[in-house]
Formats: C-alpha cells, sequence, structure tokens
C-alpha cells in the first residue's frame, strides 16, 4: 500500500477514535445509559389502609410497587385468550402501534385504530398492534379496586379505567400522565423507567400548548442522542420491573417509559382525580375491603362499541376551577366562561363553537341569569357537570369511527393519486386500494379507499382517467378536507394570552353571531 495512502488511513481511523472517546457516556443507547439507576421505588407486599396511601404517597406524589397485589382482581386468573374471546369477543378496542414514537396506526376489524377482542387475540401475535384502549364496561366486574383507594374521593373521583395489550415487545415515549393512577399487571412483565417531575427542566420536552397537563420529553428512548440532548446526563432515574401480578402507583405528574415484555402483556390502568384533600366519609377505619369496578363510579365508562370517551376532561376539576373563580371574583359570569375556554382554545373559536359553549352554559345556568355564585357552582351535582362537559368539549377523533378522516391528509390521497396518474397514465381501482392501504407513511381501511373511488365518478368502474380524477377530487375528499384539524404550533399558539389576541374583533364578533342564532332559535 502506499505510505501516503496508509499514513492518511492511519490518522482518520485515530481521529475518529478520539471523537468516539470525547462522546458522552450513553450517547446513542436507550435511556438510562448515561448513569446507572439510583433511585429506588418503595415496594410493598401488603396494601395499605387508604389514609396510609394517602398521607405516604398519594399527597406527595410518591410511587409504590404493590407486589403481588393485581392477584386481587379475578381476572388475573380469567382473563385467558380463549376466556377473552368467549366472553368478550364482540366488545371493541382501541389500538396503536408497539412503537408509540414511530409506529403507524394499525387496522382492526372495526376500522383504522379500531377492533374487536375476538379479532385481535386472534391476530396480535403477528402483527404491531397494541390495544390502548377505555376498558369496556362489562369487563369491570373482574377488574378489583383495591383497598387502598376503594373508598373516599380516591374510589369516589375514578376518572376512567384502561385496558393495556400487546404480544411484548411495545415501547412507550418518556412522558407524564395528568392523572394519579394505579398499573395493575396480569400477564407478562413490563420495565419501568422513572423520572421524577423535578428533572423536568432536563427532560427536553416537546412543544405543547400552555394548557397541557401532560408532557412528553423530545428523546428517541431507544437511542438517546446526547449531543443533541445534553441535559439528560443531569437527571437521575429509577428502574424496575413489574411481574405477572404486581400493580403501581403512579403519581400525577411522574415522567416514565414502558417496554413490556411477554408473548402476552395485558394490564389494567386506574385513573383518578388530581385531588388535594383526602375526604375519608364512607372508608372503613378497620378493615376497607377491595371492591369490584362494577361497583364503583367510573366518570368516564364506555360500553363496549360506539364512540369511546378516553381522555375526555375531569368534570370535578372543571366544576374546581369555576368555583375558584367565583371564590377570587365574586360570581362566574357567562363572559369569564368563554374567555376560560377559548383563551386556551384559539384554534377553535368559530362561530359553532361558541354557539356550542353557549349551550354548554345554559347546562349550568338554565335560568339565563348570567352568572353564578360560589354555592350555586358546588351545588352543581356530577350528572350535570358531564352535560355541560360532554356539550363544550370538542370528541378526540381517535375515539371515533371516523379517525381516519382526522389520521390521513387529504392532501396526501391527492398526491397518491396523481402520482398514480404520472407513472401509469390512469388509475386503475384494485391499485390505488393497495397504494392507499398499504402506504408506507400511513395504512387506510379498504372502505375509505372505496369511498374515495366511487367519488370520482369513473364511467369505467375500474379505470380512473386524469379528466376525471381533476374534475371529481375535491369531492371525493369532502369529509377529510371537513374533519381537518387546524393545527396549534409553537408559532400560532396564542393560548396565554388575552382573549382578543389577533383580531380584536374575531371574537366578539363570532359571539354576537352566536347570541343571535340562538335567540333566533328559541323564537
Amino acid at each position: 500500500m502506499c505510505p501516503i495512502i496508509l499514513t492518511f488511513l492511519l490518522y482518520v481511523a485515530s481521529s475518529h477514535a478520539g471523537e468516539t472517546s470525547e462522546l458522552p457516556r450513553g450517547h446513542m443507547e436507550p435511556f438510562g445509559g448515561h448513569r446507572p439507576a439510583d433511585v429506588p421505588i418503595l415496594e410493598t407486599t401488603t396494601i395499605p389502609d387508604p389514609w396510609t396511601f394517602w398521607e405516604d404517597y398519594v399527597e406527595p406524589g410518591v410511587p409504590l410497587i404493590l407486589r403481588g397485589a393485581a392477584r386481587e382482581s379475578p381476572a388475573f386468573e380469567l382473563w385467558t385468550e380463549e376466556y377473552l374471546k368467549e366472553h368478550y369477543g364482540d366488545l371493541e378496542i382501541r389500538l396503536e402501534g408497539k412503537n408509540e414514537a414511530t409506529s403507524r396506526i394499525p387496522v382492526g376489524a372495526m376500522g383504522l385504530g379500531r377492533d374487536t377482542i375476538e379479532s385481535f387475540v386472534d391476530h396480535y401475535q403477528e402483527t404491531d398492534a397494541y390495544v390502548i384502549s377505555q376498558l369496556p364496561e362489562p369487563m369491570y366486574h373482574e377488574v378489583s379496586v383495591l383497598r387502598c383507594m376503594s373508598c373516599g374521593n380516591m374510589g369516589g373521583r375514578i376518572v376512567e379505567a384502561d385496558l393495556w395489550m400487546s404480544s411484548g415487545e411495545s415501547v412507550s415515549i418518556m412522558h407524564k400522565d395528568a392523572f394519579n393512577q394505579i398499573n395493575c399487571l396480569m400477564q407478562g412483565t413490563k420495565r419501568w423507567k422513572m423520572v421524577h417531575g423535578s428533572y423536568e427542566e432536563f427532560i427536553h420536552p416537546a412543544w405543547e400548548p400552555e394548557r397541557e397537563i401532560g408532557g412528553r420529553s423530545s428523546i428517541d428512548v431507544t437511542k438517546v442522542d446526547l449531543i443533541a440532548y445534553p441535559n439528560i446526563t443531569k437527571i437521575r432515574w429509577s428502574d424496575f420491573t413489574l411481574n405477572p401480578g404486581d400493580c403501581l402507583f403512579l403519581p400525577k405528574g411522574y415522567y416514565h417509559q414502558v417496554t413490556s415484555h411477554g408473548s402476552t402483556n395485558l394490564a389494567v390502568s386506574l385513573l383518578f382525580s388530581r385531588i388535594s384533600t383526602f375526604e375519608d366519609d364512607d372508608c372503613d377505619p378497620v378493615d376497607q375491603p377491595h371492591i369490584p369496578l362494577s361497583e364503583m363510579f367510573v366518570l368516564w365508562s364506555w360500553p363496549g362499541h360506539g364512540v369511546m370517551s378516553m381522555g375526555n376532561l375531569d368534570v370535578w376539576d372543571v366544576q374546581s376551577t369555576y368555583a375558584k373563580i367565583a371564590h377570587n371574583k365574586g360570581v362566574l359570569t357567562k363572559e369569564r366562561f368563554l374567555e376560560e375556554i377559548l383563551v386556551p382554545f384559539p384554534e377553535r373559536v368559530t362561530d359553532k363553537y361558541v354557539q356550542d359553549l353557549l349551550k354548554a352554559w345554559d347546562v349550568i345556568d338554565p335560568k339565563d341569569k348570567g352568572q353564578l355564585t360560589l354555592d350555586e357552582i358546588l351545588a352543581l351535582d356530577t350528572a350535570t357537570m358531564v352535560r355541560h362537559t360532554l356539550q363544550m368539549d370538542m370528541v378526540e377523533p381517535s375515539n371515533t369511527l371516523e379517525f381516519e378522516y382526522f389520521y390521513i391528509d387529504g392532501e396526501d390521497i391527492r398526491d397518491l393519486l396523481f402520482d398514480m396518474l404520472d407513472n401509469f397514465g390512469s388509475v386503475q381501482k384494485d391499485q390505488f386500494i393497495v397504494a392507499y392501504t398499504t402506504h408506507p407513511e400511513y395504512s387506510g381501511t379498504e372502505e375509505f379507499a372505496l369511498e374515495v373511488w366511487n367519488k370520482l365518478k369513473t364511467a369505467d368502474p375500474n379505470l380512473a382517467t386524469r379528466e376525471e380524477i381533476e374534475a371529481n377530487i375535491e369531492e371525493a375528499l369532502e369529509n377529510w378536507r371537513a374533519k381537518r384539524i387546524f393545527d396549534l404550533t409553537p408559532a400560532n399558539d396564542t393560548s396565554g394570552q388575552s382573549l382578543l389576541w389577533q383580531d380584536e374583533d374575531k371574537v366578539a364578533d363570532a359571539l354576537q353571531k352566536a347570541r343571535e342564532t340562538k335567540s333566533k332559535d328559541e323564537l
């Protein structure tokens, strides 16, 4: 070999070796490679009483591993694949991909992101699908609410119950949740990596609107780029594994990343409110029992069919917000109520949405006084607050069977059709369906592909010409355009500003038009 070339190669090799030695420990490794886990999480094999649970864990926000506690639920023994199919096979569940950061939304028997339990059990070992769903109410009786939270305003303020199921190797992002929860593992194992909220400034939070209570890190947990995200090296963290039969109390706001293992991984999570005091009115001071979930009130229960309510607002928290305003200002006015909703959600300001808010106000102010006192707010019952919240809160698209309209951009469908025209001169029906349902960036359903195709109004049922596509593409994509949600970004997020943030007449005009429409309806 030429001496000059050899010298050059040795120089390059030594240079890269120097660079490698200077890289931070754990660079491009899974989260936690930067330092050993050295923050222990408390464990117990004895389920504490409600007062101890509140004082030592919930109130101070301290996680607790409850070894063996899930065995108190009949589901631990009963929920085999065969049992789930036989008893709950027709119930619907919501799907995501196993890798929360990169997977596409899978297609199930009921559509994009929606399956039945029977169909999922039949196919999940060979697919990327992962159940992250509301627990259908018919399954409640086989889940126990542990004695530590089965009474008072912990048991009385269960917001929702969720079901998690996969064939293992699912990977979550690093994130925090808005609610307290107890997560109980029935099958498989889960490795938890946790970070206390005091390290939030070093977690490299991804941007979210100011209104959001949860949060997530920007890092790729499978290979953390410590050059791009250097503050990760400052984080101390916890590392532990839940085994079948174990539960975890996860306080609100505690960052965590979970990797599931086992050919079947099955868990149930009970979410309860962000309470600030413990009211123990109905707690047994001697021996508080475990209680079947079916005997508890769950704010957002779901029958297992139709539109879900996963992620809906905590109505008790909403009521508390109104009460604080009335306490500080003397009353809650209709105008202040509108501002409380419209300031955090600038993208929602339309005539229709303001009309919906006015109808929501009517639920809590049926006499149309225009204001509510603190006593009147505190007297509102939960059923009234649920009706009020449903009227004002927009439905999360992934909770519906129309999710595909929101998930796939109509412009992408347009591009797909015109790319096929450019490549082939015309579009074959079967080719379009295959391309739409197997696209590398999204995978839609044949049902929605046929909706597009049928609205192209082709003379030949199996062939679309350029002229036909150009003439009918707008009508073919009308549902995708109608359902499109305005994307809030850092550039257009004005949720922390005054109500009249950009155009001082925008909200005023919307309010006036809404009131005029409402007056006409009443006539």
